[in-house]
């Protein structure tokens, strides 16, 4: 979902026509304003997923799998072969 694109709506107008701005959030953000300030976006379920997807690969450093910090070993080690 391009983050450039994107509906604004307010929060009024989303509870009136909420079956077309649930069709726009399809492919655009509807970000809901109340007294003209943002304050809430409707998005894709598929957005959604996406964006959880990525909370879970995140982690502190000092969390990362074995397997990651293995992996990073192998290529620094090969980085350092190369030169």
């Amino acid at each position: 979902m391009a983050a450039s694109r994107r509906t604004t709506a307010t929060a009024a107008e989303v509870a009136r026509k909420f079956s077309h701005y649930s069709d726009v959030a399809l492919g655009e953000p509807v970000v809901v304003t109340r007294n003209g300030r943002p304050r809430n976006v409707l998005i894709s379920m598929a957005e959604y997923e996406r964006l959880t997807e990525r909370d879970q690969l995140s982690f502190l450093a000092e969390d990362t799998p074995e397997r990651f910090v293995a992996a990073l070993e192998a290529i620094a080690r090969e980085d350092d072969d190369g030169r």
